[in-house]
Formats: C-alpha cells, structure tokens, sequence
C-alpha cells in the first residue's frame, strides 16, 4: 500500500513539475506572491512556508528549504499546486468552514479524523498551549471561541483555528476556517492535506515547548 501511494504521489508531482514548466511562470508567481529573480532564463523562487522558507530553482525543479529541513514529496507538491492553481484572487472579509467550501462536504469526516480533532484531543483543556504553539510557528492571535490563531501556510493561504475547551458540559471543539479564495490557490484534495501539516506543526511545536519546559 505504501509503495503504491509513493507511485501516486511520484505521478502528481511529475505532473505537477510539467505543468509549471510549460505555463507563465511569472503571471503564476506573481499571482502566488512570491518573490523571485531571474538570471540566464532561470528563475530562483522564494517561498514562505508556515514559520521556514523553501528555495525553488526552476527549471531544474529543486527545492531546499532555509532551515536546511527535508522537503517532503507531499510539501514539493503542495508548494508546485500553489503557484500552479494561484489565480491572483485578493483575501476577502470573511472565513468559511472547511465543509463550506464547495466540494468539501462530503469529505468533512474525514477532514474533522485528519485535522481537528488531533487538536481537540491535545488542547481541549490547554488554550494556553495551543496559543503559544501558534505565536512560535508565527501564527497571528484571533479574537474567536476562547482561542484562535491564524498561521500562513502559504502567503495567499491562511488557515484559522478556533478552539473551544471542554467541561463537565461541554466537550472541546475545533474548527478551521479559510478564506474562500483558496480554492484559487489549491485544488480541493490539497486544502486538507495542508491543514493536516498546519495542524501537526502546531502539535509538533507545543511537545516541544513542553519538553524544553521539563528540562
């Protein structure tokens, strides 16, 4: 099973390299927002990618991220589908649920499997460590539910999330909510595959804290 899903993932992201190599590559970054130069018809792109930064060279399509990280195949997808989806479209006034967004509904469960609920389960009685968590990953506070917080994924790609903690009564509750210019910006299949990495930094980074506070 694994092996096969590699050989999936190998085909998007040939297809992904492709597509990119035969469009406009500047209209597509400049709809993107991304800075880049060009030097002897080769372009060196920089993208922001939540709190690090990931170096694209094209057209020999490689990619090296600043904090000398591994760049995943499902980041190099994700980041390719970014700037060959990226339409331009501004951010509007308002954030929509995830199974608001047309097409998504009927992927909300597993969605809520992948996304939320890992988060509810770890900060359900801890909105304090979920905001610090989000502020070290360079997220903005927000002012919904009892905490929330907005990190960039991608400059045109912002992902919200709402946590309201649990009691006797209640139990917790997430919620991750989008611009909904970002069916714009990333296919549908995409959207909870970014959400799910949005969601494991925030957890990766509040084990973190909490093991630097042990120490």
């Amino acid at each position: 099973m694994l092996l096969q899903k590699q050989k999936i993932y190998k085909k998007v992201y040939e297809e992904a390299c492709e597509r990119l190599l035969n469009s406009d590559i500047e209209r597509q970054l400049k709809n993107a927002a991304l800075r880049y130069e060009t030097r002897a018809g080769a372009f060196a792109i920089t993208i922001p990618f939540f709190d690090e930064t990931i170096l694209l060279t094209v057209p020999g399509i490689a990619f090296k991220s600043a904090k000398g990280s591994n760049v995943t195949l499902v980041t190099k997808i994700i980041l390719l589908h970014y700037i060959n989806t990226a339409n331009g479209n501004p951010s509007g006034d308002k954030i929509v649920a995830y199974e608001d967004i047309p097409g998504c509904r009927h992927y909300h469960p597993v969605f809520e499997k992948r996304v939320t609920k890992p988060l509810q389960s770890a900060f359900g009685h801890d909105k304090n460590a979920f905001l610090e968590a989000g502020v070290a990953l360079g997220g903005k506070k927000e002012e919904h539910g009892d905490a929330s917080i907005t990190l960039y994924a991608l400059p045109r790609v912002p992902v919200t999330f709402i946590l309201w903690e649990g009691d006797e009564e209640f139990t917790p509750l997430v919620r991750a909510l989008f611009d909904p210019s970002i069916t714009g910006y990333l296919p549908l299949e995409d959207i909870v595959v970014i959400s799910k990495l949005a969601a494991a930094r925030i957890l990766k980074t509040a084990r973190k804290q909490h093991m630097d506070e042990e120490l």
